[in-house]
């Protein structure tokens, strides 16, 4: 049975890093605004799919990676991924018997608070304009959700990660 629990934790946390490695890599700076936020839809598969395995203080530690990888200032994104884990976690068993249609909608909401949540956090701290082309980074989530969620699912289910 530990042997399963081991195994699991590695394919989370092996997940974790592919989408901060694919978070990291350098778009063309016109296409900077549709830059999909791999870590956001990883962790929202992870937290929807197992609430007791990935938790607040997971979301934290991988915000202050994103912090510390992004040279924002520290904190801000462990902010805004602790808010969005609560908010997914407090309500994970409706997000799960949504159609993907639906939970796609919610991707794209949640996509907008964490940048509001950065926008404010960062606003509060130093100087940022507000450009509201950060937007469109919610809707290439939303249209990537359903693929990302079935393969996600078929990886916890050959992996028999629970």
């Amino acid at each position: 049975m530990d042997e399963y629990r081991g195994n699991g934790r590695s394919i989370i946390w092996l997940s974790f890093i592919i989408a901060l490695i694919l978070q990291v890599i350098p778009w063309p700076e016109q296409f900077e605004f549709y830059r999909p936020s791999w870590l956001l839809l990883i962790v929202i598969y992870w937290v929807m799919a197992l609430p007791h395995r990935v938790s607040v203080g997971t979301c934290f530690i991988l915000g202050l990676i994103v912090d510390s990888i992004q040279g924002s200032a520290l904190g801000v994104h462990a902010l805004a991924y602790s808010i969005i884990c609560y908010l997914v976690s407090y309500k994970y068993q409706l997000l799960r018997n949504m159609a993907l249609w639906q939970q796609s909608l919610i991707i794209v909401l949640l996509t907008s608070i964490l940048n509001m949540t950065v926008f404010w956090a960062e606003f509060v701290s130093s100087q940022v304009l507000f450009r509201p082309q950060v937007f469109w980074n919610g809707l290439v989530n939303g249209i990537l959700w359903p693929w990302l969620f079935l393969l996600l699912r078929k990886i916890r289910r050959q992996f028999s990660v629970c």
